[in-house]
């Protein structure tokens, strides 16, 4: 069994090659790369919620491609849930007791890498939505 005392020590020890500034840079990196996941979150689910608004409910996605010659279609139900299940997967990542150790190089790929994987799930969920849009009547075509 563990004492407070010792805990306290190994919560503050520092990573080996990584300094305190590291650690101080890679706390900001994941607050702000937070808010980028929560905003991608966000668009996502706005644009189901617009979809599902303004198409009828049994609406589908349109596909007649390789593996679904039948012409029926996904139904938009399936086809908005993708885009929005990422998004809480990334927040979990970051949520890690250890996600603020990193590096300098580390801290340059999150924030290129998770803001770019945002905007490609949202554009993603837009194109998804927009295919939906079109089949519903809701934008014409």
């Amino acid at each position: 069994m563990k004492d407070g005392a010792n805990s306290d020590a190994e919560q503050t020890a520092i990573p080996e090659g990584l300094t305190e500034e590291d650690l101080r840079l890679g706390k900001v990196a994941c607050r702000r790369v937070e808010v980028v996941k929560w905003i991608a979150l966000a668009v996502c689910i706005g644009i189901a919620i617009y979809t599902f608004t303004s198409v009828p409910w049994e609406t589908r996605m349109p596909y007649d491609g390789k593996y679904d010659r039948s012409g029926k279609g996904l139904p938009m139900q399936v086809a908005m849930f993708p885009a929005p299940a990422m998004p809480v997967g990334f927040l979990r990542s970051g949520r890690k007791p250890d996600a603020y150790q990193m590096g300098k190089g580390s801290r340059i790929a999150t924030y290129i890498l998770i803001p770019a994987v945002a905007i490609g799930l949202a554009w993603g969920q837009w194109i998804m939505a927009e295919g939906i849009l079109i089949a519903g009547g809701a934008l014409p075509g």
